[in-house]
């Protein structure tokens, strides 16, 4: 049992301790600065009549651009300065035509906590 503690121990500094609050308080903070208001956890279906959600869920934000090199700071960039007219990558699949600047209501520290929250997600 004396050598079971240790190797515990070690298994339990291995687990990101701060996972599920992390978790919890980045969620929390993405509803607090309204990216909830558009943005959705999981991904949604088309209306009846056809018009997609207003923005992608952040679960289809995280399967396009996980692991692809500059994501988080060109995330953090539409956070803060939003998107212009033309540069809808997300045609099809978010009925909104651009993403409104966010720079009051946000801080670049708290965009680039939640955008790594998204890329983290499954």
């Amino acid at each position: 049992m004396k050598r079971l503690v240790p190797l515990l121990a070690c298994a339990a500094l291995s687990l990101p301790s701060s996972a599920a609050p992390l978790d919890e308080d980045t969620s929390r903070l993405a509803r607090q600065r309204g990216c909830a208001l558009c943005h959705a956890f999981e991904p949604a279906k088309p209306r009846a009549d056809g018009v997609p959600p207003s923005a992608p869920s952040w679960r289809e934000i995280a399967g396009r651009y996980r692991g692809t090199a500059g994501a988080e700071d060109k995330l953090v960039a539409v956070v803060m300065r939003g998107t212009k007219t033309g540069e809808r990558h997300w045609a099809g699949k978010a009925g909104i035509d651009e993403m409104p600047a966010n720079p009051v209501g946000i801080s670049e520290d708290e965009a680039r906590k939640i955008v790594r929250w998204v890329l983290r997600l499954d």
